[in-house]
């Protein structure tokens, strides 16, 4: 070893000494771009450039060779003989060759890797041996056996680095150290091999020994290097084994931490998958043997999605196909993994079934009327827009039919609201029934229905189509063995003769309707312009509204919000007018004419200030809640108003309840929210309204910060008998009690609405069973009450107590 190191370190040619390296690298460089097209490629469509990466790795042991022997010797020829030459590149060209099928088309392991690197630098070491023993021909050299093997261990451990480092991931810097590895190791052979020869004094004691081993210098390396090889070969295996141990363990961690999620998992690559946990095998409904090998495309439509969500964090929605040909909604999520060394994806699949499936129901129940399960006034609104656009755009017409059920009332009033609610059902299936396909009929309330009766001739079409409702409706009804017979009234409205607005029209197609039961009922009338700008009294109950507002006219009662007890929990505030000569005229005429006329500002503050006053005089504290318009809401200083009320009555905050509907949502959701986190901030607590009647209802739970909401009673009133009813109201109260807030139930009106209401864990009830609106002094006396049953304090001496402060209660008891 020590000569080898002092001839290592002896006189060198510069030039040729620098050749080594300067072919080396531009050489390894391209034999590293050839291997990595050919493994692309695959071994078959590679061969090509394996044969010419084959040919440059030859011709680099020859330069680098050359080179450094050049540069050692510089002034001695350097003649090799033919068969010498031949055999040494025979030599080179066949390990070069099996190294580089190796590293092409074997598994990459730790084994293959050094086999590789084992056999270019054997193969290179025997061609430079091979062809200096044929320059010395007929004479002989030796060799120093342990110099040769650390030579020979060196170039094997930086070209299987090399190898390594240019066949594994690409970054940044990889193929740089993988060219600069390889041209070490040929440098490394190229020096190493020539100064492992020994001095002409060591070679005559080599041959003054007829059996030492360096007597027979190729076979010594050849068998030496041999060695070499397999030892190398025998510590990559050892290495793979124990890598394949650890990969095995992980992967059965891997696959029981698989195993036990809730999601489908699903790695695969080229479109095939390879494995899958339980639950895929449970989602697609096969066996866990049957899932490798089948082509992705045949279970998961839109397989290029996969791809792109690969490279990006966001899930995507698609369907599967099970067993049976089932299609299954699925939400995925995928990423690229290494997967037995190789890149592959792993695809995370949720069922989606019953999110489907629910946001199916919310829609339906937001779009249709759920005792008939006709559409609604939201729905009906969207078809209006659209046929009156497609009117348009054709320069067609359209009818819009008003009805109105004659008698409905009495049967509903005489047998009960069961028997009503089964008309009611009968009356859609028969409107349906004089239907076209285009044609379109909604509820819109109580006994009110609408028709919509797109293209036609008109007024003829619309015509018929109320005779045929007529007439249909006009014959008896079986209500559970009872014959009850009604009629309706029609009122026709067509666009765009008699107006080019959906609202406009519908309000029209209303005071055609008037006029027809005005008529003696069961009759149609179609709007005429000359005749019912009289019916439209509009614009006289305005000026009415305004006098009521001005003259001290509206009112406010209380209906209590009760416990299952029937005890109060809380009040709401209800606007009532009472018309000096009309007498009570319904919220349902003069609300809308507010909110339309923006009288509803002044009476929403005067009914908030009102109800404050009542609720802080009240002997026993107790919460109050307000209706709040969109047209409210949607005003500028609307928080500070609250605020200036509370301060004002001296009522707490959190006694005070503002209930709103999604219409304000709908309008301008931003506006509404930031007005709702303000009240809020005040303590004052918010309420959303007629709850599932909307269009967005659960992503407005998610946004808004509600405190409470109330169910609609329309689906109260359905729990006896509808058993989609039951499940959506069950499905909100859950729904509500895992998000926190609270759930009022309105239009309980029988113990079995109430006993199912308990059943499901409502807790709070507002409706007639219980008890109706009430005054404000009412509404005191009834709290008292309570708290006298549960011995809170004696009621006789409180009111003499009352009488003695003149009415003015000033102590406060909470419950």
């Amino acid at each position: 070893m020590s000569h080898l190191l002092a001839d290592l370190m002896g006189y060198r040619n510069p030039f040729w000494a620098a050749l080594v390296p300067m072919v080396s690298v531009p050489g390894v460089a391209l034999l590293l771009l050839l291997l990595q097209r050919a493994a692309r490629g695959g071994w078959r469509n590679g061969a090509v450039l394996v044969s010419v990466a084959c040919v440059l790795s030859v011709g680099i042991n020859w330069a680098t060779f050359l080179a450094a022997l050049k540069s050692s010797f510089p002034h001695v020829g350097i003649s090799i003989p033919t068969g010498h030459a031949i055999a040494a590149t025979a030599a080179g060209g066949t390990c070069s060759f099996l190294a580089i099928r190796i590293a092409v088309a074997a598994r990459r392991s730790s084994r293959n890797v050094l086999l590789s690197g084992s056999l270019l630098s054997f193969g290179f070491s025997c061609m430079i041996f091979i062809s200096m023993a044929g320059m010395v021909s007929p004479f002989s050299l030796s060799y120093d056996l342990s110099a040769v093997l650390a030579v020979m261990v060196l170039g094997a451990a930086l070209s299987s680095f090399a190898i390594w480092e240019g066949g594994g991931r690409k970054g940044r810097h990889t193929d740089g150290i993988a060219v600069l590895l390889g041209a070490g190791a040929f440098t490394t052979v190229a020096f190493g091999s020539p100064a492992a020869v020994l001095s002409f004094g060591d070679w005559m004691t080599a041959v003054a020994q007829p059996d030492d081993l360096t007597s027979s210098p190729i076979v010594v390396i050849g068998a030496a290097e041999g060695v070499v090889v397999l030892f190398l070969c025998l510590v990559g295996s050892l290495i793979d084994n124990r890598v394949a141990a650890r990969d095995e363990l992980e992967a059965d961690r891997l696959r029981q931490l698989a195993d036990s999620t809730f999601e489908a998992i699903l790695i695969h690559r080229g479109g095939v998958v390879l494995d899958g946990n339980v639950a895929s095998t449970t989602l697609l409904g096969v066996q866990a043997t049957e899932l490798p090998g089948r082509e992705l495309r045949s279970i998961l439509a839109g397989t290029g999605q996969i791809v792109e969500a690969a490279t990006s964090s966001e899930t995507v929605e698609s369907e599967i196909t099970a067993r049976g040909g089932r299609r299954v909604p699925v939400e995925m999520l995928s990423r690229p993994i290494r997967y037995r060394g190789d890149a592959a994806i792993v695809t995370a699949l949720r069922d989606i079934s019953e999110r489907r499936a629910s946001e199916a129901r919310i829609r339906f129940m937001a779009l249709h009327d759920m005792l008939t399960e006709l559409p609604n006034r939201v729905l009906l609104k969207e078809r209006l827009d659209a046929g009156i656009a497609q009117a348009t755009s054709t320069s067609g017409m359209l009818a819009v039919l008003a009805l109105d059920l004659d008698g409905f009332k009495l049967v509903n009033d005489t047998y009960g609201h069961a028997v009503g609610d089964d008309l009611l059902k009968q009356v859609g299936r028969r409107i349906r029934n004089c239907l076209r396909t285009d044609e379109f009929v909604a509820r819109i309330g109580g006994d009110e229905f609408v028709v919509i009766q797109p293209g036609g001739n008109q007024p003829s079409g619309g015509s018929d189509l109320a005779q045929r409702i007529i007439a249909s409706l006009s014959e008896p009804f079986d209500l559970d063995g009872r014959r009850a017979t009604i009629g309706t009234s029609i009122g026709v409205a067509i666009y765009p003769a008699n107006a080019d607005a959906p609202d406009l029209l519908l309000k029209r197609a209303d005071i055609a309707l008037y006029r027809a039961k005005h008529a003696g009922r069961g009759c149609f009338r179609f709007f005429d312009a000359e005749i019912d700008h009289e019916v439209d009294d509009r614009p006289q109950l305005e000026q009415e509204l305004r006098k009521a507002l001005a003259n001290g006219e509206l009112s406010l009662a209380y209906q209590p919000i009760s416990d299952a007890t029937g005890h109060p929990i809380s009040f709401e505030a209800l606007m009532r007018w009472t018309h000096p000569v009309l007498g009570p005229i319904s919220p349902a005429r003069f609300i809308p004419i507010a909110e339309e006329r923006k009288l509803i500002v002044h009476m929403g503050e005067w009914a908030l200030r009102e109800a404050c006053r009542n609720a802080a005089a009240w002997a026993i504290p107790c919460r109050v809640a307000v209706n709040l318009s969109p047209v409210q809401v949607l005003e500028k200083g609307l928080v500070a108003l609250v605020g200036a009320i509370l301060s004002e009555t001296g009522l707490e905050a959190d006694r005070l309840e503002l209930e709103i509907t999604e219409g304000v949502l709908l309008q301008d959701e931003d506006a509404a929210c930031a007005v709702i986190q303000d009240l809020g901030a005040l303590g004052v607590r918010v309420v959303l309204d007629d709850f599932g009647t909307g269009y967005s209802s659960l992503s407005y739970l998610h946004r808004f910060p509600f405190r409470k909401l109330k169910i609609d009673r329309s689906f109260v009133q359905r729990l006896s008998d509808d058993q989609s009813a039951r499940a959506i109201v069950k499905a909100i109260i859950s729904m509500s009690r895992d998000l926190g807030i609270a759930v009022t139930a309105e239009g309980v009106e029988t113990q079995d609405h109430l006993e199912r209401l308990r059943l499901l864990q409502c807790h709070e009830f507002q409706g007639f069973l219980f008890n109706k609106p009430m005054s404000a002094e009412e509404a005191n006396d009834t709290l008292l009450r309570r708290a006298a049953d549960e011995g809170l304090l004696n009621l006789q001496a409180l009111r003499d107590d009352l009488r003695g402060a003149h009415n003015e209660p000033k102590i406060r008891f909470a419950v």
